[in-house]
């Protein structure tokens, strides 16, 4: 495991690597405190940045984290691509849980359940995390287009379990993002989403977001999307009184059947 998850990230190490342990330092980086180029288990190798996103208790140094935002730079224009970063909530998708759907949004669990197989559908019961996901009308349009101008990650203040299940309903044959989902737990600022845990040149990052304030460092890579408010419990929460688009049976920008 620990081989494939250097080939990951572009680091490789040799026999003669691990014999020659005192030609190695400063180390690249460590998997589970061992360095990945000299096997050495180093205790405390000065700041680190953790990548558990891309493969748990995976640390680099910053030279090592600047060497391959280097080499992702030069990947990238050969490609000419871009790197877009996504959020999830109110700009993907919309999410409530079961317990808070409104009397006249009962209709949509049984719709959930009666095109529960149809490869289409936009709207998906998570009985397993007790919720109800509606894609934003034209998304999986989007990220196929987007795919072919960008490399893409998906980076939301929620936990890392939901945003991986996102992650399936957006991305099934892990096309776009494979294991580029950053989640909360690997922010390195408290309420603050930063590009440091990205592994690309900040000048070609492109960022799509509802919400500015969690890019303070950020702004000038950030577009400010239009909330999507799909459920009753999503207008609450930004203070909304009227009827939701669920509640009125319809959808944003979209004239075929509601959740499909």
């Amino acid at each position: 495991m620990m081989e494939t998850n250097q080939e990951n990230i572009g680091i490789t190490g040799t026999s003669k690597n691990l014999e020659d342990k005192d030609s190695c330092p400063p180390h690249p980086g460590f998997y589970k405190g061992l360095c990945l180029r000299c096997g050495q288990l180093v205790e405390d190798d000065g700041p680190m940045l953790s990548l558990d996103y891309i493969t748990k208790d995976l640390k680099l140094g910053t030279r090592e984290s600047d060497r391959q935002r280097k080499e992702d730079l030069k990947k990238l224009l050969r490609e000419k691509k871009l790197i877009l970063i996504l959020d999830l909530d109110h700009t993907l998708l919309n999410s409530t849980r079961l317990a808070d759907v409104s009397m006249e949004e009962e209709y949509l669990l049984r719709q959930a359940d009666s095109i529960k197989d149809d490869p289409k559908r936009s709207l998906f019961k998570l009985d397993a995390m007790h919720m109800l996901t509606k894609l934003r009308p034209f998304v999986h349009t989007f990220l196929k287009e987007a795919n072919m101008m960008y490399e893409m990650y998906i980076y939301t203040m929620a936990e890392r379990s939901y945003a991986l299940e996102i992650a399936k309903l957006l991305d099934p044959e892990k096309v776009y993002f494979n294991c580029k989902v950053i989640s909360q737990a690997d922010c390195t600022q408290r309420h603050q989403k930063g590009l440091d845990v990205v592994l690309g040149a900040e000048n070609i990052v492109v960022i799509l977001d509802d919400t500015e304030f969690v890019w303070q460092k950020h702004k000038e890579n950030l577009i400010l999307m239009e909330r999507y408010h799909y459920f009753s419990s999503s207008c609450r929460q930004f203070g909304f009184s009227a009827k939701s688009l669920s509640e009125l049976m319809k959808d944003e920008g979209e004239s075929n059947e509601p959740g499909h």
